[in-house]
């Protein structure tokens, strides 16, 4: 004798199943790492590069994640002209607002990347230590050479955290 097996059951079991699929229990937790990318605003070249970092981090299957914080911001918004830029490159930053660094994104960074800026006293723990990039163009002056710099920098410290995983 057979027996059909009513939709509704059918359905009952599919969601089931998916709760069960999703429950604390089954599922796979990733703690990411902070990144920290500091430049002097805030809204140029520590957001590039962070951009840059989490896009590739991802391809690559890291836990990391990137932040851009600013020394000194002074606005509120991204330039017109890097939205415009990173939009071509795929990436949405209209939203962005700049944030200062505080001594909190410092001690909760994995990695702290200082773009031709220092620290401000305020900001620095100790034991937390600061790599520098001084050699990228101003992103307002040329565009496609800070990009290209900041695209090398950012594979480097990519390829060391895959070595140290």
């Amino acid at each position: 004798m057979r027996h059909a097996i009513s939709p509704m059951l059918v359905s009952l079991v599919a969601v089931l199943g998916v709760v069960a699929c999703t429950s604390p229990a089954s599922r796979v937790s990733t703690v990411e790492s902070q990144v920290l990318f500091v430049c002097e605003h805030g809204n140029v070249k520590s957001l590039m590069a962070a951009s840059y970092f989490n896009r590739l981090a991802s391809q690559r299957g890291l836990s990391y994640h990137a932040v851009s914080r600013g020394t000194a911001p002074d606005s509120t918004t991204v330039p017109p002209k890097i939205i415009a830029s990173l939009k071509g490159e795929g990436f949405d930053v209209a939203e962005f607002h700049p944030v200062a660094v505080g001594v909190g994104d410092v001690s909760s960074s994995r990695r702290v990347i200082l773009i031709n800026t220092v620290l401000p006293q305020s900001a620095q723990v100790a034991g937390v230590a600061l790599e520098q990039w001084t050699d990228v163009p101003p992103a307002s002056v040329d565009y496609a050479a800070a990009s290209a710099s900041l695209k090398m920098h950012v594979e480097k410290l990519i390829e060391s955290l895959e070595r140290a995983r």
